[in-house]
């Protein structure tokens, strides 16, 4: 069952992020990284590229690889920014020649240096343009991004809202979430999204965090403070256990968003596979996640 007609079917998704990484190192990590996860039989796989397209033809080619050699539905990020109308024609006609047909369409970041989006000469502005263009070529399963905490750039949570509504009507058919910390943001987020009409299932994204170093890269990264109860369990107890300690905080938010209805559970790997295969693995021992086939 392809994973759209699981999350339609209301049956909860496992899936991974990967990144194609910039230096011949991290592509013996990633291929590692891949191998463990890909035992999980995850629903599908979804696959960043950097900002500007850095690494678009990297993605293009990991997505095909991962349909190819582990027989695992891919979803290849697409974004807006470096890019023409006519850039973006040519990744998706090369994406469907490689039998890849499902995108993840984002308005994208600005490139590393610059703090507001311009669009491209050519470009789109928004999402919704693009994912406009991909619904209209009717062979792409096109999903959105969302956030549960609220855009940075937008002036309040019923606003953004409001465009991921947008993002629905011009041909989403599934949303992802940037990754959070406090499930009551999704469930916020989840109860103003219904208010709005928006019916297409929403994955939440959820980021393993074993250490405060790396909660503070996160908090850097996002804007967002996180969630007071992942500090606590990062703090409390001998520092030699934060790791276990980071990863029950991850499957207990997990379970509960589970128990809550989220469509399906989408792990940020950060290339590397040992928390995300621990995650998930304690998920589907414990029955909160239907076993591989089902």
């Amino acid at each position: 069952m392809a994973f759209l007609e699981k999350l339609r079917a209301s049956t909860p998704t496992l899936s991974f992020e990967f990144f194609p990484p910039r230096d011949p190192t991290g592509w013996g990590s990633l291929y590692s990284s891949m191998g463990e996860t890909s035992r999980l039989k995850p629903d599908f796989v979804s696959v960043t590229y950097g900002a500007g397209g850095s690494t678009r033809q990297m993605t293009v080619e990991l997505v095909s690889r991962i349909q190819r050699e582990l027989d695992i539905e891919a979803v290849a990020h697409l974004t807006c920014v470096g890019h023409s109308v006519e850039d973006l024609n040519h990744i998706l006609e090369s994406l469907s020649a490689a039998g890849v047909h499902n995108v993840m369409a984002l308005r994208g970041d600005p490139p590393k240096g610059e703090h507001t989006f311009q669009a491209s000469e050519g470009g789109f502005a928004h999402a919704t343009d693009l994912i406009a263009l991909c619904t209209s070529l009717k062979s792409f399963t096109t999903g959105c991004a969302y956030y549960p905490e609220g855009h940075p750039e937008a002036p309040s949570l019923e606003e953004d809202v409001r465009y991921v509504k947008m993002k629905q009507d011009a041909g989403a058919s599934f949303g992802v979430s940037q990754f959070f910390f406090d499930n009551q943001d999704f469930y916020r987020f989840r109860d103003l999204a219904v208010k709005a009409g928006i019916t297409i299932p929403l994955v939440v994204g959820i980021m393993p965090v074993t250490s405060l170093k790396q909660l503070a890269r996160l908090k850097r990264h996002s804007g967002h403070d996180p969630a007071s109860a992942l500090i606590r369990s990062l703090e409390d107890g001998p520092k030699e256990e934060a790791r276990a300690r980071g990863i029950r905080y991850s499957v207990d938010q997990c379970i509960d968003l589970l128990k809550n209805g989220a469509s399906g559970i989408h792990l940020y790997t950060l290339n590397a596979s040992r928390a995300s295969v621990e995650i998930s693995q304690t998920l589907r021992d414990l029955g909160a996640l239907p076993t591989p086939g089902f």
